[in-house]
């Protein structure tokens, strides 16, 4: 049968490990929502670069583009030269030459502006483009592949040279300002052309998101290490004092409440087992029977205290007078029964005379200042042949009748053939 304490440590245990599940799930919780709340915010960030991109763009497209001052060593967009139709070369009426910049070409110029100033970038692709300098990249090609399959935007991580960076993608539709440049192309108004991606850099976001990893580990490190020893210190104090309780409990339904020997019931339980180690093992038992005498005297003399008191020395002085390993118990009343493991009756003899003796020269101080002493009759027995533990019992009780009977305080030993 499990014990109480052994319970109680399973029960404490269960529960801390629950409690600690539910903390660690709880950072976890924590940890996953700051994470998904940055990114949230990376992603919004992306989104309002796009549109703010896709605003310029629309405006510079519903204008048929920007001209520009010619300046010296510039020269116009190439690609736009082979658009029928096109000026992309103007003058004013003083003859200074004007260029044409398109909206991708004037996309590009401010995503080139705007990283510089560490800002972010921005890119125009698709995976037709008019100029080569526009082709996608890996991020970009797979996200104009998502769009074509219907996907609205496309977003990721990337790592180069120890930075981190948000990749955030849209599709651009086609408008009826576009088609002066991309007729040509095939494209249709309404049509997905191609896409603006926005790079900006997230390397201090990702250190705030390890950042915020770390602590929060930390402290739920910290709060599961604080409640195992709150529930290690409280399983100990209450296990302590579980096993205080147990052991008192034993010893009440095991041991004799006023002198504390072993009691009736203990007592032939154990003789039961030394009766079956006696004959498995082939070794002499024996018992002795103790009775005080003139106890009940005490008892009117000097009152039940006083007779308490005597019980509880006499018990004091059979614990010190036996071996370790031999049982005394009180039998009732004012009766003993020493238990002798491994002891033939002469051996049993002389630790009955020892323990007779003793008794005799204890002097007892009564609460009233008097002193007494007494005496005590003792039969010894030992296990002969095929007798019970009961048959035992009585013939040491006859053997100690016979030195009730031959004077008091004296040891009689009961017939070593187990005849009575």
């Amino acid at each position: 049968m499990e014990s109480g304490a052994n319970f109680v440590k399973k029960y404490l245990t269960s529960i801390g490990l629950l409690i600690c599940l539910v903390v660690v799930s709880v950072f976890w919780g924590f940890y996953y929502r700051s994470t998904e709340l940055i990114e949230t915010q990376l992603l919004h960030q992306g989104q309002s670069f796009f549109q703010e991109v896709v605003l310029t763009r629309q405006w510079a497209a519903n204008h048929n583009g920007v001209y520009v001052r010619l300046e010296p060593g510039a020269a116009p967009n190439p690609y736009l030269l082979k658009i029928p139709g096109l000026k992309v070369v103007i003058r004013d009426e003083s003859g200074q030459p004007y260029m044409l910049k398109n909206p991708a070409l004037i996309t590009r110029e401010i995503s080139e502006l705007a990283a510089q100033k560490g800002l972010f970038r921005f890119h125009i692709t698709s995976l037709d483009p008019l100029n080569p300098a526009n082709a996608p990249d890996p991020f970009e090609t797979e996200s104009l592949r998502k769009f074509a399959a219907g996907a609205k935007e496309s977003f990721s991580y990337e790592s180069r040279e120890g930075e981190v960076y948000f990749r955030y993608m849209a599709p651009l539709v086609t408008e009826k300002s576009c088609l002066v440049c991309h007729a040509q192309q095939g494209y249709k108004e309404g049509d997905i052309r191609g896409g603006i991606s926005v790079t900006s850099s997230a390397t201090e976001t990702a250190g705030k998101i390890r950042e915020s990893r770390f602590f929060l580990m930390l402290a739920a490190a910290l709060i599961v290490l604080l409640i195992l020893t709150i529930i290690y210190l409280v399983a100990r104090s209450f296990i302590k004092e579980l096993k205080t309780a147990e052991t008192k409990l034993v010893e009440m339904a095991t041991q004799d409440f006023l002198t504390g020997l072993l009691n009736r019931r203990e007592t032939f339980r154990r003789l039961d087992e030394e009766l079956q180690r006696s004959r498995r093992l082939a070794v002499p038992f024996s018992v002795l029977l103790l009775d005080l005498d003139h106890f009940k005297q005490v008892n009117d003399s000097h009152g039940h205290s006083a007779g308490d008191l005597v019980l509880q020395t006499a018990a004091s002085v059979l614990r010190r007078g036996v071996r370790p390993y031999d049982l005394c118990c009180r039998h009732g009343g004012e009766e003993f029964l020493v238990v002798l493991p491994e002891t033939a009756l002469t051996g049993a003899a002389g630790i009955a005379e020892r323990l007779r003796s003793d008794i005799e020269q204890q002097v007892i101080s009564l609460p009233a200042g008097q002193t007494l002493q007494v005496t005590a009759s003792i039969g010894a027995a030992a296990l002969a042949g095929d007798e019970t533990i009961d048959q035992l019992i009585i013939r040491a009780d006859e053997a100690m009748y016979q030195a009730k009977q031959g004077g008091r305080n004296r040891v009689c030993l009961a017939d070593p053939t187990g005849s009575p």
